[in-house]
């Protein structure tokens, strides 16, 4: 599928949900708050993230497309709190890659106080084998390249609270939004609650910016993240 049939696809189903995929740039920048959503929210234009791995390709304001098989983004390098993801699966991608695991997974997430590749907390929506979100933080202190962290570091969280997550897909518009609220972290599917749990204290060791992660799918994203206050 081409940018031009992804477009055309993207117009279809955001006009479904009452989203204009042709805004243009300022209109709609600012999301409305989420149910208990506390920071401001505001679109990330392609160009400002830096892809790590994979590939970016732009699509109008405010939106990009990833085909690659493994997309890691970061915004910056000044922290924020909150982020939202709002994406439409493609399909899966042409060639896949799988975990260092070995698993085939097919997911779509962002990245929280992501100081480097060894140390971030990720929240994860699975897509394939199964539909759940995942939070998890990876950890590992003094280290800072993936040749020495590799996959290792990462607890997986258990939340306090949890609604069922809907299985996506292709084609389907969904919004995952992510905010830290002193120790606790907050998740929103389509704008409601999804996952609430208390962050480790090992995932207050270190900060970054946040950011994109992906693995094996297609997707239109748009991401929009907390506005930081003037100097």
């Amino acid at each position: 599928m081409r940018p031009r049939a992804d477009a055309a696809l993207l117009s279809v189903v955001l006009g479904c949900v009452g989203v204009r995929a042709d805004a243009p740039p300022g209109e709609g920048d600012a999301s409305p708050p989420a149910p208990g959503r506390q920071r401001e929210l505001v679109s990330v234009e392609p160009q400002e993230l830096a892809a790590t791995s994979g590939e970016i390709a732009p699509l109008g304001p405010g939106r990009f497309l990833i085909r690659s098989p493994t997309l890691r983004a970061e915004l910056g390098r000044t922290p924020r709190g909150a982020a939202e993801l709002e994406f439409v699966y493609l399909g899966p991608t042409t060639a896949d890659a799988p975990l260092a695991s070995g698993e085939l997974r097919r997911q779509i997430g962002l990245k929280l106080r992501a100081r480097d590749t060894c140390n971030v907390v990720y929240v994860m929506w699975h897509i394939e084998p199964a539909a759940r979100v995942v939070v998890s933080v990876k950890s590992n202190p003094g280290q800072s390249r993936h040749a020495e962290c590799g996959d290792r570091g990462y607890s997986v969280l258990a939340p306090t609270s949890s609604e069922p997550t809907p299985a996506v897909a292709q084609g389907q518009a969904h919004v995952l939004g992510a905010e830290v609220r002193g120790r606790e972290l907050w998740v929103t599917i389509d704008g409601k609650p999804s996952w609430v749990g208390r962050l480790p204290a090992e995932a207050f060791e270190f900060d970054g910016p946040v950011g994109v992660r992906s693995d094996n799918g297609e997707f239109n994203v748009a991401l929009r993240a907390e506005r930081l206050a003037p100097r």
